[in-house]
């Protein structure tokens, strides 16, 4: 029985769900070589500098973060959802050490950059950086 006029189509529901929970979500990012380091570029708008940790390790970066996005007031029906909210943590291996004491990050624009000089002898411990900027 593929008779098309007997096909049910759910075109909207009538009452919101809960689509503002806190899940994790995978922010883009791009990674790139320059010819003193690596340099990493997170998308995180929305997220409070407050909200960003930043670790460095010799072979390996890891940012946790959170973004909250509230439901507007009066909401009766959600008809896209796209942009991820909740908590979010990006592990990023390097393919050559990296000195974790010189690193520096940024955040402008929504956009976190890490910058991450080669080390010719890498320490061994984990730092934490100081992220500068705001939105």
């Amino acid at each position: 029985m593929n008779d098309p006029s007997r096909m049910i189509r759910v075109i909207a529901f009538r009452t919101p769900f809960v689509a503002f929970e806190s899940r994790s979500w995978h922010p883009p990012l791009n990674v790139y070589e320059t010819d003193d380091g690596l340099v990493i570029v997170a998308d995180l708008a929305g997220v409070s500098v407050t909200d960003l940790q930043v670790h460095v390790k010799p072979r390996l970066i890891v940012v946790q973060g959170q973004r909250q996005l509230a439901p507007p007031p009066g909401l009766r029906r959600i008809h896209r959802m796209e942009i991820g909210a909740g908590r979010f943590e990006l592990e990023v291996p390097l393919t050559a050490p990296i000195d974790p004491e010189r690193s520096e990050g940024h955040y402008r624009n929504g956009l976190l950059e890490i910058i991450l000089p080669y080390a010719s002898d890498p320490p061994q411990h984990v730092v934490v950086i100081h992220i500068e900027g705001g939105l």
